[in-house]
Order: C-alpha cells, then structure tokens, then sequence
C-alpha cells in the first residue's frame, strides 16, 4: 500500500492546474526568465560582498540564489563546534537566518531570496546584515 501511496502522490497529486499553466508560460517566456535571472544575479553579488565585509570567505555561486561559506569558529568567546551551533548563534543571538551544513565539513548557507519592496531596500537589508554579522565578532 506504501508504494501504491507514492506512485499515486506523484502521478495525480500536485499544485492546481492554473497554477502549473502560469508557471509554464512563465518559463517559456524569455523576457521575463532573464528579468529573474538578473535580479538574482544583482542580490548574490550584494550579498557575497555583504557577507565578505562580514568577514566570510564569500564567492559567486555558478547556477543558484544560495552562498555557502565556511562557518566561523567562534563568536566572540563563545566557540562553535559545528555549523548547526554557528547557525543557531545567529539566529538566536542576532535574528540572523541561515542554514548550516555540516556533512562536507562546517558551511552555512545563505539565501538571495529575502524580502525587499526594491533595490534600495536590498541594500538596507544587507546593510542590516553586515552591522549584525560585524556586532557578532565572529571568528573564523
């Protein structure tokens, strides 16, 4: 029965068909396809500087709106054994989100996704971001 549950999960469940047909008239549009591409672009380049002001060793990601970077060792006088407790620091300590990664050694993840009404907000949401990862006295 599991497997009969999986196999139909996946041949007629899913999102509502309006929702798939607007998804792939999205896609085929190119015009609105590199529109995206470019404002995602635009954030990662901002938040691989954000994060390298921080102190991070940040690069340009190849093919995703995500940026791993070595966790820091430390905060401060606090030390972190993994990126799960480096994670947890931030996000407890200072209202700053990531996602740790610790099967390939110790990385958090960062996200280009955020919320901003425009560009300008973009910037005061990494502004915010620098000053909080700066006040953490992050060590790495």
């Amino acid at each position: 029965m599991r497997a009969f549950a999986d196999v139909k999960d996946n041949c007629d469940s899913g999102q509502f068909k309006a929702i798939q047909h607007a998804a792939c008239a999205a896609i085929a549009h190119r015009g609105l396809a590199e529109q995206i591409r470019l404002h995602y672009e635009r954030r990662l380049h901002k938040l691989v500087g954000a994060l390298r002001q921080a102190g991070f060793e940040a690069r340009m990601p190849a093919g995703t709106f995500y940026v791993y970077v070595r966790a820091p060792g430390g905060a401060g006088r606090v030390t972190f054994d993994t990126a799960e407790e480096a994670s947890q620091f931030l996000i407890r300590r200072w209202s700053v989100s990531s996602v740790p990664w610790d099967d390939a050694g110790a990385y958090l993840r960062f996200s280009a996704t955020f919320e901003a009404r425009d560009e300008g907000d973009e910037d005061r949401i990494l502004e915010e971001l620098v000053n909080r990862l700066r006040a953490a006295q992050l060590r790495f």
